[in-house]
């Protein structure tokens, strides 16, 4: 069970001492308003029908054979962590945790006094999140470059070996809001980052709920090669407070590392994106024991950005084992709908987590969530207020996002309302077009755009520009094969009608395209080759 807010995740008092580095540093429909069907996805991956509002209701049929029972509650055991392939003893981490809060609490930390983690070291980001508790301080997730500084009572830093480091924050401390225990930046993908303010309940019902959906017990090592100060990694860290399973953090994503990790670690879980999940089915399809060890894995879980059908058909052929994807937005918690061993149905984004539900609004069709994991707000850093322009008057989250819920609670999603593009009428799924894309020879990823009125005629709509990784140096001929493959694939609507291909494309800290400097590229820039 997850400890109540305030209570010492570990023991050891929280209350006096000095800065640091710190010892031991070696559910069924409900009713409601009836809403619009949502046209289906295209690429062939099947949608589910739009209902009113839904709650997450008992499995459907399973589609794989890797299901266990669902956990059952026990007492938490002493916490396992292993960090870049170094186990860290539970005593270790306890002197840690209890150093690292008496650090935070003499430099002022507590409630409405937030600790900021400048870090990205895992073993700094496990002590800071359970230090922060212990004292009852907010959590900023900030990392080594924070988008919009927050004033903090004291950051948490690291040394070459990541033993937490607490430094004193600014004289006078930003005064965070009640109710606040951490607070995530979103990617600024396609926008502004926003300071995301999470409560500890919500904290708590993710960990929980995430954990009983994909039915982690004790019994599993989760290797996690992403950042714990994103809402994803974090999430991660909150299964396993919640379960008292082996986590395995590293301080990023290495093809070899992660391949001999989940040989010789007993790995059973395995989180990462997209472009981490594509590099390892290219591996896969070269090395047949790379298969092997991914489709020995009991959870492949993939979140931060979209999953392609394409890439999730390439690694179920070379591997023969599915991609565990889900729908999830830091505001959220992050996650909202997932597909999981033995509960997982192809075309969705999953079933929706226990109690969570989900409706359509609006003409878009846009995708509203009720969960006990919504965050509070958006924090404001200049007034300290809670911006709740996100969500309706009766208390749903808009999310931004078009798509379809079945009554039975299983969520298609397809695409950012404010991203899907739109040509001579018709709308055209941007990931369709970066499918087709991708399939030209040389292209290692691509994403797509859409200019407003950038055509020949106002009337056309949006112009569609591909933005194309490839480390080949003739970038003509790489843009001409996409052309082709996209004549080959696409109607003539959805057709880029400019290619630009560079060594790599821009991305977010979280890993997710940085849609806002691709535009401006697009809006400013000519390209290679028309399509």
């Amino acid at each position: 069970m997850t400890p109540r807010p305030g209570t010492h995740p570990l023991p050891g008092p929280a209350t006096t001492g000095t800065p640091a580095p710190v010892p031991g540093g070696s559910a069924a429909a409900t009713t409601g308003r009836s809403v619009a069907q949502v046209p289906a996805p295209a690429a062939g991956r099947p949608a589910a029908s739009a209902c009113g509002p839904a709650t997450a209701p008992a499995p459907g049929p399973a589609a794989d054979h890797s299901a266990r029972p669902a956990p059952r509650p026990t007492s938490r055991p002493a916490p396992r962590l292993t960090v870049d392939g170094e186990a860290v003893p539970a005593g270790r981490l306890a002197r840690l945790v209890d150093g690292t809060s008496r650090g935070l609490a003499a430099a002022g930390a507590g409630p409405g006094r937030a600790v900021a983690l400048a870090c990205d070291h895992p073993l700094a980001a496990v002590v800071a999140a359970l230090a922060a508790e212990a004292v009852g301080a907010p959590l900023l997730l900030d990392g080594a470059a924070p988008a919009r500084h927050i004033a903090p009572a004291a950051q948490i830093r690291a040394t070459g070996s990541g033993v937490p480091v607490v430094v004193a924050g600014a004289a006078r401390p930003f005064d965070v809001p009640d109710r606040v225990a951490a607070v995530f930046w979103t990617s600024g993908s396609s926008g502004d980052p926003k300071a995301v303010a999470v409560p500890a309940a919500a904290l708590d019902h993710q960990g929980r709920a995430t954990a009983a959906r994909m039915r982690v017990t004790d019994a599993d090592r989760l290797l996690l090669p992403l950042p714990l100060r994103h809402a994803y990694g974090y999430s991660v860290l909150r299964v396993w407070r919640a379960t008292g399973a082996h986590l395995h953090a590293e301080s990023g994503f290495h093809l070899r590392t992660t391949l001999t990790r989940i040989a010789t670690e007993r790995i059973t879980s395995l989180d990462g994106v997209p472009t981490m999940y594509r590099m390892l089915a290219a591996e896969a399809a070269r090395d047949p024991e790379a298969a092997l060890l991914l489709a020995g894995l009991r959870i492949r879980g993939c979140g931060g950005d979209v999953l392609t059908p394409a890439l999730y058909d390439d690694f179920l052929a070379v591997t023969g084992a599915s991609l565990h994807d889900g729908y999830g937005l830091s505001e959220a918690g992050p996650n909202v709908a997932l597909n999981a061993p033995g509960d997982l149905r192809p075309g969705t984004v999953g079933r929706l987590l226990d109690g969570v539900e989900a409706r359509l609004g609006g003409p878009d069709r846009e995708i509203q969530v009720a969960s006990p994991s919504l965050m509070l707000g958006y924090l404001d850093p200049a007034t300290g207020g809670l911006d709740r322009t996100p969500f309706t008057d009766d208390g749903w989250l808009r999310t931004g996002d078009t798509g379809a819920v079945t009554a039975d609670g299983w969520l298609t999603v397809r695409g950012r309302i404010k991203e899907v593009l739109v040509v001579h009428g018709e709308t055209v799924a941007p990931t369709v077009v970066e499918d087709a894309v991708r399939a030209a020879a040389g292209v290692l990823d691509a994403a797509v755009v859409g200019i407003r009125g950038g055509g020949d005629r106002g009337d056309r709509g949006d112009t569609v520009w591909a933005f194309v990784e490839s480390a080949d140096p003739d970038h003509r001929a790489v843009a001409a094969r996409v052309a082709e493959a996209c004549r080959r694939r696409l109607p003539p609507h959805a057709r880029p009608r400019a290619v630009r291909v560079m060594p790599r494309l821009p991305r977010t800290g979280s890993g997710k395209f940085d849609r806002v400097r691709l535009r401006g590229w697009a809006s400013g820039t000519a390209a290679t080759v028309a399509a």
